[in-house]
């Protein structure tokens, strides 16, 4: 009786001990830390289309946005930004914020038309966005705003 006991205790501490070994495992798993990345896009829209490329780096609270653009009509309507932010994490939420928006000498679209293609964290400081990042399976990340799959962000090399 006293075996039998002793035997449902032992099993018992090992499938819990179990449990909370595979549960942190499961949470590292998806756990994103630091990363660099870099995505290219098309944004189609009825009258013309964008081609864009963003570039993240991300370290511990804090990144920095590159975002790049130009309209298939007219080549020469050109955004190209760096944007510092911080941010707040929640599992594969990300509450950004930005802190500044530079423009560099090339980037000569309004910033009230952009605001039609762009949210506005893209176009002017303290705007905020929620992103959901998800690690894939072959390393890269993809980004999700408004529950809409937005790109796949290309990791750098040498990161996990």
């Amino acid at each position: 009786m006293v075996t039998k006991k002793v035997t449902g205790i032992v099993l018992g501490v090992f499938i819990m001990a179990e449990a909370i070994y595979l549960a942190y495992y499961f949470i590292e798993l998806r756990k994103i830390e630091n990363f660099t990345c870099h995505a290219n896009f098309v944004q189609h829209y009825s009258q013309e289309s964008y081609y864009v490329s963003i570039s993240y780096t991300v370290r511990k609270n804090f990144g920095l946005l590159h975002i790049t653009g130009m309209s298939d009509k007219d080549p020469k309507k050109i955004f190209n930004r760096k944007i510092p932010f911080n941010f707040q994490r929640n599992g594969d939420i990300y509450y950004m914020t930005s802190k500044k928006n530079i423009k560099f000498p090339d980037d000569n679209f309004n910033d009230k038309e952009l605001g039609q293609y762009e949210p506005g964290f893209f176009i002017s400081p303290g705007r905020d966005i929620y992103m959901r990042i998800l690690p894939q399976e072959n390393n890269n990340l993809l980004f999700i705003v408004d529950s809409i799959p937005t790109y796949v962000c290309n990791r750098s090399s040498g990161q996990s």
